[in-house]
């Protein structure tokens, strides 16, 4: 598996997506991640993107990774 890229937050965390094509767009806190990794149902904030850029930003602080599906080659800054 790639390294997922990830980043800890404090309380509110905001990514910025630049995809190439369409594709599945997620951010998962540590205990999704884990799901995710095991093929189990996970719960995730994002969805499925069709448009560029691509703006998530979720609450809670812990470490949070971001997942791209799909799409191909990909951009991201964390904010």
């Amino acid at each position: 598996m790639a390294q997922v890229p990830y980043a800890d937050s404090n309380g509110h965390l905001s990514v910025e997506v630049q995809l190439k094509h369409a594709a599945d767009v997620f951010l998962v806190d540590s205990s999704n991640f884990q799901k995710y990794k095991s093929g189990k149902q996970f719960k995730y904030f994002g969805g499925h993107y069709t448009e560029t850029p691509v703006h998530i930003t979720v609450s809670g602080s812990g470490r949070w990774y971001l997942i791209v599906q799909g799409g191909g080659q990909y951009q991201y800054r964390f904010y």
